[in-house]
């Protein structure tokens, strides 16, 4: 009978978990988290607006420590491999201290009494805050992990290392820098949030949402002679013309894609005489041109005429 009560035990002490399931580092100490009096602990879900602006932190009992970092982490980026998701560093803040006693904290959640992270005046963030918006595309819910870490004892060789990490936002692994940085066993509290975008998810293996082309081709064809008698010519050309299109769609933020399109177009010309057609057509070699017999003889006929009228103003 003692393995459900040890079965109980175990799945009691995994939900004491502070942050999300399967991130690391993880932590039993609970971060509050408040954006103008919304509470944000514990998973619950928030709107975009509501989180636009940094939050307020603090803890429930006094941490030690002197200096602290806070981060927070968008679990959930898009990828192009769905349901694959990667990272995105939202905040780092070094150089935070707590308040020596107890203030009032008033949320949704109700009035706690919390000892207060304190926003230093002289020390710039290395990561500026920037607030969740997650894009259409799935996962539509985004887990955003705040951890706090104690920086009392870091030399400046263990912080240079934990900022210069903060400049690549991008694919950022929490466990990976907090250990580069000798604090993988300095983290205090942590917290998650989450944000939804409404939908509907507009995913695509390319990145992109969708690409749309057009093309155009455009063929002329002129027919030229000389009138000596009365002649006809003909020139009949053809043309093919290839054009392409792009459309742009949203990716991880943004994406590109491409479409194709196809136009022909045809000319024809006349003249007058024996005369040669040609066709012109774009992105296309123009199609050979035939002149009729009917007008090739009567051509012969204005060449005779011509001939005999020279040799009478020779023989002048």
């Amino acid at each position: 009978m003692i393995f459900p009560y040890l079965t109980v035990l175990a799945a009691a002490t995994v939900s004491l978990a502070a942050t999300p399931s399967g991130f690391e580092p993880t932590t039993q100490n609970s971060l509050m988290v408040s954006f103008n009096a919304m509470d944000a602990t514990g998973g619950k879900q928030i709107a975009k607006e509501v989180s636009a602006q940094a939050p307020q932190l603090g803890t429930m009992e006094k941490m030690a420590g002197s200096s602290f970092a806070v981060m927070m982490i968008d679990l959930d980026i898009p990828t192009n491999s769905p349901p694959q998701t990667n990272t995105l560093l939202h905040w780092m803040q070094t150089g935070m201290t707590q308040s020596q006693t107890a203030a009032v904290m008033n949320t949704t959640a109700g009035t706690q009494n919390v000892f207060l992270l304190e926003m230093p005046g002289a020390v710039q963030a290395a990561a500026p805050y920037f607030g969740p918006a997650p894009p259409a595309r799935t996962p539509l819910a985004h887990r955003y992990t705040q951890v706090v870490i104690d920086t009392s004892t870091a030399t400046q060789e263990n912080m240079n290392s934990m900022m210069e990490a903060a400049q690549n936002r991008q694919g950022f692994n929490a466990q990976q820098v907090l250990t580069q940085a000798g604090l993988q066993d300095k983290v205090m509290a942590g917290n998650f949030f989450v944000v939804t975008n409404p939908g509907p998810a507009r995913d695509s293996a390319t990145g992109t949402n969708a690409g749309t082309g057009a093309g155009a081709g455009t063929g002329a064809g002129t027919g030229t002679g000389t009138e000596a008698g009365a002649g006809a010519g003909a020139g009949p050309g053809a043309g093919a013309g290839a054009g392409t299109g792009a459309g742009t769609g949203a990716g991880t933020g943004a994406g590109t894609g491409a479409g194709t399109g196809a136009g022909t177009g045809a000319g024809t010309g006349a003249g007058t005489g024996a005369g040669t057609g040609t066709g012109t057509g774009v992105q296309a070699s123009q199609a050979p041109v035939a002149v009729s017999g009917a007008s090739s003889g009567r051509m012969n006929c204005v060449l005779l005429a011509a001939s005999l009228v020279g040799l009478v103003f020779s023989s002048l």
